[in-house]
């Protein structure tokens, strides 16, 4: 099996690639355990490194030593609200640690794929046009602002360097593992446990798609994306809804809960809203999940592997504490 490497590898997306193909490559994965890292992630065969990607040294010991044909960065410290108290963190991962890798990749003369997202275009509630990768970045909060300075570094080391690079903007992605910070697995728990879901009163937009989508959208990149090129990965067209109804549809899924309105975060964006077609016709990527089976599919992960959603939720408690 060709051996790649994976970063993050601990959370979210990234763990589900792993797990999805993990009898197609040899995959060393590199995580420094942050934030949203659960070591119940670990997909079987995956071999677990521990390490920051700004550390340029032991990053480069690690590549040396699984000598990978590829690597797949979706290492980054996300998450909007958490950006906005505080984005030291966010750049030193989001953007140094890609500089890292890729000079790194850019030596060995290996493919790099960057997995970013559609949040660098920034709210599309006043388009008339869904975003396409011609469409102009603008990023609006400190996160998408990390994730859009590393995509810009990264292009011009593929202009100036010759960095064999691939770009993908993924939409906004459900799935197992998904950490409970985010609004799918915090509604599960709180209907669990019979507490309100804090829901931003004004209605905002989104493209849900399945984590699975998202990792095939990446391997295809990887597989078969052009060089210096960035891809939008986005679900079916129909999979767009605002987050009111969906979290009513989880709240009908699980079978009880109560939803509490709450005053809108800063820089709320209200809609991200993209089309797919180039990933489409370049990279032969299409969607497989529709909206009813994305959360039907998600919802049963939690309600069937409540122990991990405790765990993760146990991770996230001295937090919550703490901004209370």
């Amino acid at each position: 099996m060709e051996r790649i490497l994976v970063t993050g590898h601990l959370g979210f997306i990234a763990s589900a690639f792993c797990w999805n193909y993990k009898d197609r490559f040899e995959i060393t994965g590199v995580d420094f355990a942050g934030w949203g890292s659960m070591e119940e992630n670990v997909a079987p065969g995956t071999r677990d490194l521990r390490l920051d990607l700004a550390d340029a040294r032991a990053l480069a010991g690690a590549l040396d030593e699984c000598n990978p044909a590829a690597v797949v960065n979706f290492a980054a410290e996300s998450h909007v609200d958490r950006s906005i108290d505080d984005d030291t963190s966010f750049w030193s991962s989001n953007v140094m640690g890609a500089r890292n890798l890729a000079l790194e990749a850019q030596r060995r003369g290996i493919r790099m794929v960057h997995v970013s997202t559609d949040e660098v275009y920034g709210d599309a509630l006043e388009e008339e046009q869904a975003w396409t990768e011609d469409s102009p970045i603008r990023a609006k909060n400190p996160y998408s602002v990390t994730k859009a300075a590393a995509e810009l570094m990264l292009g011009s080391y593929a202009h100036t360097l010759g960095l064999d690079v691939v770009i993908t903007r993924g939409a906004n992605t459900i799935g197992p593992r998904q950490y409970p910070e985010k609004a799918v697995p915090k509604a599960v728990t709180c209907f669990l446990e019979d507490k309100a879901f804090p829901l931003f009163k004004t209605p905002a937009r989104r493209m849900w798609m399945h984590v699975n989508d998202h990792a095939s959208g990446i391997l295809a990149a990887l597989e078969s994306g052009k060089s210096g090129e960035a891809y939008n990965i986005a679900p079916l067209e129909a999979n767009e809804a605002y987050t009111h109804d969906v979290i009513e549809r989880v709240q009908a899924i699980v079978g009880r809960g109560e939803i509490q309105p709450v005053e809108d975060r800063k820089a709320y964006d209200l809609r991200y809203w993209m089309v797919a077609d180039k990933a489409h016709a370049e990279l032969g990527w299409k969607p497989e999940y529709d909206l009813t089976r994305t959360l039907e599919d998600t919802v049963a992960w939690y309600l069937e592997n409540q122990d991990w959603l405790a765990a993760a939720n146990a991770k996230l408690a001295p937090i919550r504490s703490r901004d209370n």
